[in-house]
């Protein structure tokens, strides 16, 4: 018979173990709450207001729509940088479609949102048909979308008058909530339900976790790269939809600011609530997360640049406190031919490391 000492030590390494484990799953949920609770005994005025809550939900829809589109394609291990261009570009096409051409609201919605779908399809064709790194692919497609932008604003603003009617679309208020969180919150539902509870989302999972062995089960990997890359850019045209909407003008210097904040929140959300794998909750989570400190900061007296440096070091100091990290290689078997290996180690955007076997 074991001593009850042995079985009570057991017991309370396996208590705290348990702890320890789901402080890691919550992580980031956790340090949210914390900041919340912080910044509002520091700045009770400011902070802690309805507004200032209504503010942060308004101001990150766009960077939390582009981190779900920078993060599907992660999900089947390949990368997408042209989602900013993307969201430029559509910001750009339905305030010019709706400003100067003077198309219907809604058609000029689906035709933006149609469109981006179709850059996506483009950026998995060059992919998976012609075999070129998705790195090296989206960054091109990215720069060419861009050129777009610039050719058909001139490179000035469009100050064109759209009507009221698209300005609400984002500008609107549901029981006092922003319109745009309840697109992100909506969008995020039917994303999550798609990725996480019908097979081809788990399928997505299994060609990102081992393309090779996923094909040996007879799954058609080539397929989920390609609605990874289709996902991706519709909803980067949906995030510039809505911001073209908030804002009712259209630059074509917009965009390039927001990727390193939305890679930031997908490598972050995987470190939360299911670690080590990118999530939709985890996604959402981290980019409120980054925004409450953000704004906590910056009452507390943080400069405009300071934004920018958090973005790029809050994702790893996270993932080191609390001890989840992720390693992604991606291409190396999309891309046999080129033998190039793209690396993202210790969930940060910053860790991306290209080698050449």
């Amino acid at each position: 018979m074991k001593p009850l000492s042995s079985k009570n030590s057991r017991s309370e390494k396996d208590l705290v173990g348990s702890i320890a484990a789901q402080s890691g799953k919550y992580g980031i949920l956790i340090l949210m709450l914390a900041l919340i609770a912080l910044f509002s005994i520091l700045r009770p005025d400011s902070f802690a207001t309805f507004n200032n809550y209504r503010a942060i939900l308004d101001n990150r829809t766009t960077v939390a729509l582009l981190a779900l589109a920078a993060m599907t394609p992660l999900i089947v291990g390949q990368f997408d940088l042209s989602i900013a261009a993307v969201l430029s570009l559509s910001h750009i096409f339905v305030v010019g479609f709706i400003g100067q051409s003077h198309m219907n609201v809604a058609l000029a919605v689906i035709l933006t949102i149609l469109l981006s779908s179709m850059y996506g399809f483009i950026n998995g064709i060059i992919v998976v048909k012609l075999k070129v790194d998705a790195f090296v692919a989206t960054l091109a497609t990215g720069s060419i979308l861009a050129g777009a932008g610039l050719w058909y604003t001139g490179g000035r603003t469009l100050y064109n008058e759209v009507p009221r009617s698209f300005t609400q679309i984002s500008r609107g208020r549901l029981f006092g909530m922003p319109l745009n969180a309840v697109y992100v919150l909506v969008l995020a539902a039917i994303l999550w339900l798609f990725l996480s509870n019908l097979p081809a989302g788990r399928r997505m999972y299994a060609t990102g976790g081992n393309r090779r062995a996923a094909e040996l089960t007879g799954i058609r990997t080539d397929r989920y790269v390609m609605a990874a890359f289709m996902i991706s850019s519709t909803f980067a045209g949906v995030a510039g939809v809505m911001l073209g909407s908030n804002l009712g003008t259209a630059s074509p210097s917009t965009g390039g600011s927001l990727l390193l904040p939305a890679f930031a929140g997908a490598f972050l959300g995987a470190t939360t609530i299911r670690p080590g794998k990118f999530n939709v909750v985890g996604t959402v989570v981290a980019v409120y997360a980054l925004s409450i400190a953000i704004s906590g900061l910056q009452q507390l007296g943080a400069p405009a640049w300071f934004e920018a440096v958090f973005n790029g070091t809050a994702s790893d100091a996270v993932t080191f406190a609390t001890g989840q990290g992720v390693t992604l290689t991606a291409s190396s078997t999309a891309n046999p031919i080129d033998g190039v290996t793209i690396a993202c180690t210790g969930g940060g955007v910053a860790d991306i490391v290209l080698s050449y076997q």
